[in-house]
């Protein structure tokens, strides 16, 4: 694509953005609505997208994009030993489920930056950021199958806050934005950020079964529930299971707690 035709495109889908921002903020009367919207909004994009850059698909017919929600993403196949097919799909940035928390490296600084790639040879390096929610539309993939049946390796896609071509690592895509969603189904995709205020009668529940107070307005880093390792010891009142970060300033580093939360006690905010 010609230098002046990408930027009138990145011009127009950039107002076409923000046309549709502005009547989320003015017309969406819930959650639901605005959810709806943020996924309107990244299948315009993609649209405009494919017809700027030409993409076809596996017959060259033009590539319509597609949303494929009932795809697991990062990889992880739909039948075991298939290779799941990407391209064509919108989807979104995500951090990768098996992120390491560890006490220097926390959700403390949002947003969450990702990394982009680029071929190296025969290996991959870094190329650039990302960052966490951004909407993007797959158009080729280089996958294979590993340990666990997972597929790892990269996703050439057209980065849609950009209009810029990138490969991602599979871990870190997903097709649905899940932060737009229940916290108790949005824990079922990644990890997200709640904020604690106590609304029932059941204080936070460690992992040895003993309750405590917390205080208002605590950040609370949410667990992928497929990876958590930790089982409430009541998982009809604490079945939520976040952790809480402590700063330890001397060594710059965290200290951490692994705690179960109830429904009502959590708002997710990131």
């Amino acid at each position: 694509m010609r230098t002046g035709d990408q930027m009138r495109f990145r011009r127009i889908s950039a107002l076409l953005l923000l046309a549709a921002l502005l009547s989320v903020c003015l017309y969406a009367p819930a959650e639901t609505a605005a959810e709806e919207d943020d996924r309107d909004v990244a299948m315009m994009l993609a649209r405009n997208a494919a017809e700027a850059f030409g993409l076809q698909d596996a017959s060259g017919a033009p590539l319509v994009p597609r949303a494929a929600e009932e795809m697991a993403g990062r990889g992880i196949p739909d039948e075991i030993g298939v290779e799941p097919d990407y391209r064509g799909v919108v989807g979104y940035m995500s951090l990768q489920a098996d992120w390491e928390v560890s006490r220097f490296i926390t959700f403390t600084e949002t947003p969450w930056i990702l990394p982009v790639y680029e071929p190296d040879g025969e290996d991959w390096k870094i190329a650039g950021q990302i960052q966490h929610k951004t909407p993007v539309l797959v158009v080729d993939q280089n996958i294979r199958e590993a340990k666990g049946h997972k597929f790892i390796g990269y996703l050439r896609v057209i980065r849609l806050d950009l209009q810029e071509e990138a490969w991602i690592d599979v871990r870190q895509f997903v097709t649905v934005p899940y932060w737009t969603l229940e916290l108790t189904e949005a824990v079922g995709y990644g990890f997200c950020v709640a904020v604690y205020s106590e609304q029932s009668r059941y204080q936070v529940l460690d992992r040895k079964g003993r309750r405590g107070p917390l205080p208002e307005g605590t950040s609370v880093l949410m667990c992928d529930r497929r990876s958590s390792r930790y089982i409430s010891s009541d998982k009809e009142h604490n079945p939520l299971l976040g952790i809480i970060f402590r700063s330890k300033e001397e060594s710059k580093s965290y200290f951490r707690t692994f705690l179960f939360f109830g429904v009502d006690d959590l708002t997710l905010v990131y």
